[in-house]
């Protein structure tokens, strides 16, 4: 007798992680670009200006659109994560780059950040993850 294994969970394992990740780092941005605004709102000096806050909070709205597209196997969902993880890893690497150079090589905040936006990219364009996005 032949055993058939199932391969759902394995390929939902991709998906799921993406996803929720999409989820944390886009309910973080809207909070944070929120918060800014109506601390800034109330006289409160923060080094975020309105125009900053509204692109984190912006990019919080885009990163949580995608990873709920994607939670509900959507394709589009996928290629938005794709898309804003990748051009979110390359302008990050290039503002590592950049500071390294000119003020030396040390772990930061954008470093995680980079860390994160990758460990993203690669589990939306995991072939499981584009194979779990087409059997819904």
């Amino acid at each position: 007798m032949e055993q058939v294994r199932s391969e759902g969970p394995s390929r939902a394992v991709t998906a799921l992680i993406a996803g929720w990740l999409g989820v944390l780092v886009g309910v973080a941005g809207i909070f944070v670009g929120t918060a800014t605004s109506v601390l800034r709102a109330l006289g409160r000096e923060i080094d975020l200006d309105y125009v900053g806050a509204g692109i984190v909070g912006g990019l919080g709205v885009v990163y949580l659109l995608g990873a709920v597209l994607l939670l509900r196997r959507r394709m589009l969902g996928r290629r938005v994560l794709i898309t804003v993880t990748s051009v979110m890893a390359c302008a990050t690497l290039l503002v590592i780059v950049l500071n390294g150079a000119s003020h030396g090589w040390r772990f930061g905040p954008l470093d995680g950040w980079l860390a994160l936006n990758v460990v993203i990219l690669a589990l939306s364009l995991s072939e499981l993850t584009r194979r779990w996005t087409i059997t819904r």
